[in-house]
């Protein structure tokens, strides 16, 4: 056994599946702190399950001697016995709409090591999917290990993981109930008075979160007098990883690669390079031309009665979700009369009054993508309720709605 206690040096980077952050469990400090420690010996290349070994330190910092002992020793006790309830992956390794869970021992073998002074675990390979090779853009999550080690309250851990996936759009939603629910917090827990669970929950994660790169707001939407939904706001710097110590040649170095336009103009409006890797690979796949982008990006700068408050988010959540693309097709498959067989139009005083141009959605389509979404769109994250979405992808992007021919619409009309 001792030859296979190699030492692995942690990485800067951890990663795990959104799936396996969204899921239902809750750790202790020491608990969350060799989690961490793990999937920062865990290489994007791995197939399989190392060994892994976490020095005292990372687990209990400076303490020493007898009581280092006993709490690394309890630790390894715990560990062996503790289940996490996971959201279960589809076939093919993606996010269902409606996941099942099911409760899956996270380690099978635990120990302290007491000649180097740490602690041995080995993981569960049910845990493959969930943490090695992890490759999908947006099926996945990455922060920085480094910005995890402030952290002493265990739900402060989890919540940094449920705002760093999205920490590209800066903001994430999330009813109080489904909250609780990832956080595994139990039903009779904090039950009586919300203000219980802001104090001891929600403002102990602010107040620990302000000394990493995801400080945030919060705004309670409440309906009546309950709250219902907590509004996470926060302005989240990307990812920078270390400088390397030894640097290549510059004979050796590798010229990095020429961005193309449209992932240019996407940035200059807010949407982050995880964003810009999502569209690349849909455009790979062919699930929409280079010109829908351009066309997506036309029609938010066309003149509007709304503001779009939140651009980069408009765009992306247009784009990826391709809420225009049948629109787009349509404008590409009208014909245009030559000019020499235009009718000639006598000339007049007045200008003739521009005719608006809008956009129309059947609220009855809109209803059917979102009761039942694409292969795509089961990737993307939705809002709890039909009306949220609808409030959140189209009114308060300047839409309305409208009855025509007996039969609700949304309309986005241009150039008013």
């Amino acid at each position: 056994m001792t030859s296979q206690l190699a030492i692995i040096s942690p990485r800067p980077e951890v990663r795990q599946h959104n799936a396996l952050i969204n899921s239902s469990f809750v750790l202790n400090t020491l608990e969350w702190r060799a989690f961490t420690a793990i999937l920062a010996r865990i290489h994007p290349d791995d197939e399989e399950f190392k060994e892994y070994f976490i020095p005292a330190p990372e687990l209990v910092g400076d303490e020493t001697g007898g009581s280092a002992y006993q709490q690394i020793k309890g630790l390894a006790k715990r560990l062996m016995n503790r289940t996490l309830y996971v959201e279960l992956l589809g076939p093919n390794g993606e996010r269902m709409s409606k996941p099942d869970y099911e409760y899956i021992s996270f380690i099978t073998k635990a120990r302290y090591v007491r000649q180097r002074g740490g602690l041995f675990v080995k993981v569960n390979p049910d845990f493959i999917p969930y943490l090695l090779q992890l490759t999908q853009r947006g099926n996945f999550t990455k922060s920085l290990a480094k910005e995890l080690k402030s952290l002493s309250s265990s739900h402060s851990f989890k919540i940094y993981w449920l705002l760093s996936e999205y920490r590209t759009f800066g903001t994430r939603t999330i009813t109080v109930e489904d909250l609780r629910f990832r956080l595994g917090i139990r039903t009779d827990e904090y039950a009586d008075r919300f203000n219980n669970f802001k104090a001891k929950v929600l403002d102990k994660a602010q107040e620990e979160l302000a000394d990493t790169d995801l400080c945030f707001e919060m705004e309670f939407l409440r309906e009546g007098k309950a709250v219902k939904q907590i509004r996470f706001t926060f302005n989240a710097s990307p990812l920078v990883l270390e400088p390397s110590a030894t640097k290549l040649p510059l004979s050796t170095a590798h010229t990095p690669p020429v961005q193309e336009s449209w992932a240019t103009d996407l940035q200059d409006i807010g949407v982050g390079e995880a964003g810009c890797d999502v569209i690349r690979r849909h455009l790979v796949e062919s699930q929409y031309p280079v010109e829908y982008l351009g066309y997506v990006l036309e029609v938010m700068r066309r003149p509007r009665k709304a503001k779009i408050r939140k651009p980069a988010d408009y765009i992306y959540k247009c784009i990826t979700g391709k809420l225009l693309l049948e629109e787009f097709r349509r404008s590409k498959e009208l014909v245009v009369v030559p000019a020499a067989e235009k009718p000639v139009q006598k000339t007049s005083s007045k200008p003739a009054p521009a005719v608006p141009v809008e956009t129309v959605y059947q609220v009855a389509e809109v209803r059917e993508m979102y009761d039942n979404p694409g292969p795509f769109s089961k990737n993307n994250h939705r809002a709890a309720t039909f009306e949220e979405h609808l409030q959140c992808i189209y009114l308060d992007q300047g839409f309305v709605l409208e009855k025509r021919a007996g039969k609700q619409v949304l309309v986005l009309k241009h150039g008013q």
